[in-house]
């Protein structure tokens, strides 16, 4: 195994090996781009068909968690410990209600979602529809 020894200045060196290193350094994407939706991570900007749409600071962060994990399954407790880092214990009506403003704001239709999907009883998933043109087949 080989250890990396990383010393910053004024800081005390730490020791990582080269595996975890390279995990811990990868660039993450600057911005997600899904059809119709621009989210600039550096910034904190959406953008939904080129039109900056304003979003608070709890919009901007649910909405973010969860386009950064496309598919994967979010509980109202998830959301709520990672975006407003507390105790999940009545978090049930902000997340639900925040979910609620994202969804104004960003699909044309808020009784068909393309970007945030309803698990019933379950909890809310980042699936945007990516339609295929019968031409392009």
């Amino acid at each position: 195994e080989v250890v990396v020894r990383i010393t910053k200045d004024h800081c005390p060196p730490q020791e990582q090996t080269i595996f975890e290193w390279i995990e811990t350094n990868r660039a993450a994407p600057d911005t997600l781009n899904y059809p119709g939706l621009e989210i600039n991570l550096e910034h904190r900007r959406v953008f939904k068909n080129g039109q900056e749409v304003y979003m608070s600071r709890y919009e901007y962060g649910v909405l973010s968690l969860m386009a950064r994990h496309p598919g994967q399954l979010f509980t109202k407790e998830q959301i709520f410990e990672a975006v407003w880092h507390q105790d999940s214990e009545s978090c049930l009506t902000a997340v639900t209600n925040t979910i609620g403003r994202i969804r104004q704001k960003i699909e044309d239709d808020r009784a068909v979602p393309v970007y945030i999907r309803t698990i019933s009883n379950l909890g809310y998933q980042f699936m945007p529809n990516i339609s295929v043109k019968k031409d392009s087949l």
